[in-house]
């Protein structure tokens, strides 16, 4: 028991705030654990579901009939399929930092490779549309991705992107933040702005066309559910490993009942997702 709570402890820390960018990402810990989720990512993740569903219809609105299309962050390859579904005659491309979701991806029916979104292994001007989904809130910065999505667009081209934003499990975040204990090292995942989302799409020399956000909301039994909901999935911390843990200080304990007395109810707890959704264009 007292592993598993200091295993979730790590893990749920990535969600408390004010971790200043760039903030360092340990690509590694994330490939591990979306492809150990690789599985069961499916059947867990309702939320992104919600999303891949809007981000596709905002994508074909600007840009219909797609020939070639790429997805940066691919997961399963959920997305692709979709798009398939839709317009037949798409080729899509699905690519994952984690080598399980490729997999999964290419099983599914799309070509797929594992790769960097900060680092597309692909020529310039292949694809007429980009895509990603519930992806790049685990990257350290936005721009450098975005400019990548740029370089592997043809004249024209379209991106579509949707993560999550910084108002994301805003609960957890408050109850994290009574929680620690004066003086703590602070290991935190940032979510990414609205503001950084404007200002990356520039840096990356993209026109954007529509930015939207949304809030999305789900409950759990209970803040524990929620921490163990989220590592099923792989959402955990993406911080580098540092020793000296809060487990032994009992901050999961006290984070779930401060959790408990701000938002409990019979109806169990909620867990806010802020949804930020941007479509783009590289002039022709």
């Amino acid at each position: 028991m007292k592993r598993a709570l200091a295993e979730m402890t790590a893990e749920c820390t990535a969600l408390a705030p004010r971790c200043p960018p760039p903030h360092a990402v340990d690509k590694l810990r994330l490939r591990r654990a979306f492809g150990r989720a690789a599985g069961v990512y499916d059947a867990h993740t309702p939320v992104q579901q919600q999303v891949r569903a809007r981000l596709l219809d905002l994508a074909l609105r600007r840009a219909p009939a797609p020939r070639r299309a790429l997805d940066v962050g691919a997961g399963t390859g959920a997305l692709l399929a979709d798009l398939r579904a839709r317009e037949p005659a798409a080729v899509g491309v699905a690519m994952d930092l984690a080598h399980g979701m490729a997999v999964a991806a290419r099983e599914r029916g799309a070509p797929a490779v594992a790769g960097d979104a900060e680092a597309l292994p692909f020529a310039a001007g292949r694809f007429d549309l980009v895509l990603s989904s519930s992806a790049l809130q685990w990257l350290p910065r936005l721009a450098p991705a975005l400019a990548e999505m740029r370089r592997v667009l043809a004249p024209g081209g379209t991106v579509a992107v949707a993560f999550f934003g910084g108002e994301t499990l805003h609960e957890l975040r408050e109850a994290w933040r009574a929680a620690l204990p004066a003086g703590a090292p602070d290991r935190t995942h940032r979510f990414h702005a609205r503001g950084d989302l404007a200002l990356a799409l520039r840096e990356a020399g993209l026109t954007a066309e529509e930015i939207a956000s949304e809030r999305v909301a789900e409950r759990h039994e209970d803040p524990l559910a929620l921490v163990r909901a989220l590592r099923r999935i792989g959402a955990g911390n993406a911080a580098p490993e540092r020793g000296g843990g809060l487990a032994a200080r009992g901050a999961l304990e006290r984070m779930s009942r401060q959790y408990l007395a701000r938002h409990g109810g019979p109806g169990g707890v909620p867990a806010t997702w802020e949804v930020l959704y941007a479509v783009a264009r590289v002039e022709s």
